[in-house]
Order: structure tokens, then sequence, then C-alpha cells
């Protein structure tokens, strides 16, 4: 006899075999592994998230394919159910903000493009017609804002606030690094820090290692931030190997094909293809699922063999991971060894 989690995973992979080679792809993608790893990144998230934390910007940190965009989709499903009823009273609250730092294709960040994402994700209309409220020799007055980035800015300010956000998570933000100039960087921190605390909520950056740089820019920004390594599952380490084997396990078992197989016996050779991130292992599958369906339904492991990605991105990726997670070794929020405070209770 199966376990729940195994019937419903047959019931539902039954219930879309009928549907086109588009619509079952579209369904494993929504399939989202949750594993420890995951698990400890999404509780300290919230954990940053509640009031009074003086936490003002969390990053999000992970290699390459580690899953740190599913584990945002994660996150923000916990806080709109937290919200639920308080959303329900008040239809206009958005308590989550999720928004993508722009590549342009400038040289320069773009924070008109930036202001105009958040304002979409916070359903903001008319965002170039909002008018300012002044005051002149002792009167009010309102005019038109414009539509430069000052008044884009103010508008956000003031749309945030009136939503109800809780949290603004940016993806894609080493977007932000573009410019990379100090002075530059020091200027996207300080105008990130100062939308935070005007308008009362958290920022969450979300991307590479080379974001820790942001917040070692000066000792308030250090004071101000925290750190939240996504890390991934690593080759050699008992413990990892099984975690590894297991989100497998878990992911195989939602694959829309008629006879799904049993891919464990690959486990190993598939982290170290996949660099230990499960983000990575999902594509790979997700990959050696569209060629299987193109090619009729069964599967075989020469497709798998096809969808790993090539042994230079593996050497590149584990280049890049290494580094940063030598970056991270006395930076991590929560990395504190047990007992550093003396106290033996």
């Amino acid at each position: 006899m199966g376990s729940t989690s195994e019937a419903a995973a047959r019931a539902q992979r039954e219930s879309v075999l009928d549907l086109s080679t588009e619509k079952k792809l579209e369904y494993f993608s929504r399939i989202i592994a949750r594993h420890p790893n995951m698990n400890s990144a999404l509780d300290d998230l919230l954990t940053l998230t509640a009031p009074a934390t003086g936490t003002d910007i969390v990053l999000l940190v992970g290699p390459s394919g580690v899953g740190k965009s599913e584990t945002v989709v994660t996150a923000r499903k916990r806080l709109l159910s937290r919200f639920e009823a308080a959303m329900q009273a008040d239809p206009g609250l958005i308590p989550v903000v999720v928004a993508e730092a722009p590549a342009s294709g400038e040289l320069q960040f773009s924070w008109r493009i930036f202001y105009t994402k958040i304002g979409e994700a916070l359903q903001e209309p008319l965002l170039d017609r909002k008018r300012l409220t002044v005051v002149e020799d002792g009167r009010w007055s309102q005019r038109p804002a414009g539509s430069t980035v000052a008044a884009l800015r103010m508008a956000i300010e003031k749309a945030l606030k009136q939503r109800g956000a809780r949290l603004l998570v940016i993806d894609e933000a080493a977007h932000l690094l573009s410019d990379a100039r100090p002075a530059k960087l020091l200027a996207h921190m300080d105008a990130l820090k100062s939308l935070a605390n005007v308008s009362d909520i958290t920022l969450a950056l979300v991307g590479s290692y080379d974001l820790y740089s942001l917040v070692c820019l000066n000792g308030q920004l250090a004071r101000r931030s925290a750190v939240i390594h996504l890390s991934r599952y690593r080759s050699g380490s008992r413990a990892d190997e099984a975690c590894f084997r297991r989100v497998l396990a878990e992911l195989q078992k939602w694959l829309p094909i008629a006879q799904p197989p049993d891919l464990t016996p690959f486990s190993r050779h598939l982290q170290d293809a996949c660099v230990g991130c499960v983000g990575t292992l999902k594509e790979t599958l997700t990959r050696a699922l569209a060629c299987v369906l193109e090619k009729g339904g069964v599967w075989k492991t020469t497709h798998l063999e096809r969808a790993l990605i090539s042994e230079n991105q593996v050497g590149r990726i584990l280049t890049e991971t290494t580094r940063g997670e030598e970056s991270l070794l006395r930076a991590v929020y929560g990395a504190r060894p047990g007992g550093c405070l003396g106290s033996t209770y």
C-alpha cells in the first residue's frame, strides 16, 4: 500500500495523462519539492519579516539553480495564507509583493523600470498620473506628480503603505550590480534602505553570491541587513546525499507519464551533474520529460543523459559556488555556533 503522498501523486498524474505535451510540461513545472534546505531558508525569511526585528534588507543568496525562485513562490504562499483573514476583510491588502529587478540593456540600473514593475505588482494603476499634495504659503494644494523617477518613487512609497505590504521581494537582484562602482552601489543601497524605512517593510533581495558585497559597503547597512544562504547538497556528505535522493524520489512521482521511472539508482550521479542544486535537478527532469513526450511517452535513460547540462557548465557553476560559499563562512544569519554566549541552559 503506497503512502498518502504517493496516492495523491498517482491520482494527479493520471488526471493529466490525456493532456497535450505543453499542458503536461506546465503541470510538472508547477511541482515544488520542499526539502530541508528550502524549509530552513523559508523559516529564516519569515522570521526576519516579522515587525521590529531591526532588519530592513534580507539577502536570499545561493548558487545558480538551487531553487531560490521556488523558495520565493513558497514564501509568498505562506504569507498570503497567514494574512488570508485580513485580506478577506480588506480586499486592497497585499502583504507580500514580488517584482524582478530589470535588466534594461542600459549600462546603468533603471530605477524608472524598477519602480514601474513594483507598481504593476501592487496592481497600482496610472502611476504616471498620480497627484502630489503640496503646501505653499500655508495653503494645501494638489498638482500632477509627473513621470519623473522621484515622482514614481513617491507613488510607490504611498502604494506600499496603502496596500499594507510587509515584504517586498526583488528577484534577480544582481542586476543592481550593473554599475559596480562602490559609490553608485552605496547610492543604490541607500535608496533601498530608505524605501524600506519610509514604507515600513522588509526588502528581500534574491540572487547570486555577488549580492553579499552590497551589505558590506558600510556598517549601517551591515547592521540593518541579514544574509540567508540557500545552500546546495554536497556530494560526499551522507546526510546531503540522502536528502538529495529523497527529493529525486519525490519529483519522479509527479512525472506525467504512464510508467514513471525509478531514478534513485542514479541519485549520486545526478547530484554531481546538478552541483547538488534541486532547481537544476528539476530543470533536468523537465528537459528529459519533454524529450520523452516527443518520443512517444516511454522513459529511457538516454533521454535523461541528453538532458544533463555540459561538463563545462557544471565546472563553471561549481567554481562560482565554492567561491561564494567561502565568502559567506561568517556572514549567514543564524550560523553562530551553539553556546557562543557561554550559556549552559
